[in-house]
């Protein structure tokens, strides 16, 4: 099943036409998008006054993507490096050149020498936009990319953001693991390129975990981890959220699975001169996974605390819904694209009376059809619906892009 060009690691690569061997591969892509946007400084209406927010975007996107696998394949390597230009019709002077890198390292089969069984991956993703995410992909089972990125949808402004992970896995006995991981991310915002729009909240978040896994049926596995959070919001502050969850694991099939995970976390420290003094606040994920040779389905639900990014520091309590679907179509080299989500944050913890909070509702419909073995296009349209309110102020748009793309992959 192709992928959607333009999306995770691999770009316009089709997973099924990289066949593993030994050694250095390099796969170099590139991808032409045609798209028109009804918003393109993601911003209401009346902070645009003068302003056209509706464009006609041109964007090609080079890519290289590096695969390496040693003769003994003890390690694997997957990184991609790339470079993002857009020219926009009605706003030339928001045409700009952004950069993306990411890199996963494999040493899971080196570590398994010693201990077998064993899991260990690094990962790394950096990339400079103007065009803020609110959402990142993550893994195939669901999470998120980073809690830097959960849903909030930030102004047009320059946007640096990386965050690098480690994930380990070590069998003790045969039914149990110890598991544990590390992330460090940073968000940088520069000046916002719509007038009278507030400073954002450049931060910095670290993330770890550890826990034992333990496998009770041949279906079914349990686990606990002990989480931690320490979010720096610079001069605005600084807090932490600690707790701990319960989770558990169970397989219908071998292509399909179900987890869920609820505790609790502590939250502490000082945010905008008010201090947090162990307030209690709920943490949790249910998500179903189906991945097969013509389908590929993730529905998630996850609730955790999340850092404010504009008018105030703050400790948000994130709700988060999201569907994700491509199912291949009974036309040979045809897919159907289709994902949602739902995102809701409110202030949690302070005695300002819950100032701020934002929602956004939006999703994806569109085709991806395979030319040939290494040539995709793909036609979207996505829609997305923001409203933050800070002091009961609304500050809401809508959000409708058409899109047209072309990618071609050189094996």
């Amino acid at each position: 099943m192709p992928t959607i060009p333009g999306t995770e690691f691999g770009g316009a690569t089709d997973p099924s036409s990289v066949r593993p061997g030994d050694g250095l591969r390099v796969i170099p892509t590139i991808q032409v998008t045609e798209r028109y946007d009804s918003n393109v400084f993601f911003a209401p209406k009346s902070l645009l006054q003068g302003l056209n927010p509706e464009d006609v975007v041109t964007t090609v996107v080079p890519q290289v993507r590096g695969l390496y696998t040693d003769y003994q394949n003890l390690v694997k390597l997957n990184a991609v490096v790339g470079a993002v230009g857009s020219y926009y019709v009605n706003n030339a002077g928001l045409s700009y050149v952004g950069a993306n890198a990411g890199i996963v390292l494999d040493m899971s089969n080196l570590l398994s020498r010693w201990r077998p069984g064993a899991k260990l991956t690094v990962s790394d993703t950096f990339f400079f936009t103007p065009q803020p995410p609110a959402f990142l992909l993550g893994g195939q089972s669901g999470e998120q990319a980073s809690q830097l990125v959960a849903g909030f949808q930030a102004f047009r402004t320059n946007t640096k953001f990386n965050n690098v992970s480690t994930a380990l896995e070590l069998p003790i006995t045969r039914t149990v693991n110890l598991s544990g991981s590390y992330a460090n991310s940073f968000i940088h915002y520069g000046t916002s390129q719509v007038p009278q729009a507030a400073s954002l909240i450049s931060q910095q978040v670290h993330t770890y975990t550890a826990g034992l896994i333990r496998q009770v049926s041949l279906y079914d596995s349990v686990r606990v981890d002990l989480i931690g959070n320490e979010f720096d919001q610079g001069m605005l502050g600084t807090f932490s959220a600690r707790g701990g969850t319960l989770g558990w694991t169970h397989k219908f099939t071998s292509t399909m699975n179900l987890t869920a995970a609820g505790g609790a976390q502590v939250l502490s420290g000082e945010l905008s001169g008010v201090p947090l003094s162990s307030i209690i606040a709920p943490i949790g994920s249910l998500s179903l996974h189906l991945r097969n040779s013509t389908t590929s389905l993730v529905l998630a639900y996850r609730s955790n605390i999340a850092p404010s990014f504009q008018f105030l520091g703050a400790a948000l309590l994130n709700h988060l819904v999201s569907f994700s679907l491509t199912q291949n179509t009974p036309i040979r080299d045809l897919a159907g694209l289709l994902e949602a989500y739902y995102s809701v944050a409110n202030e949690y913890g302070s005695k300002s009376g819950g100032d701020l909070s934002w929602t956004t509702v939006g999703g994806t419909a569109g085709l991806l059809y395979r030319i040939t073995q290494g040539t995709f296009v793909t036609l979207t349209y996505s829609y997305q619906n923001v409203d933050n309110v800070f002091r009961e102020t609304h500050f809401a748009y809508e959000k409708h892009v058409g899109q047209i793309a072309l990618a071609r992959a050189f094996y």
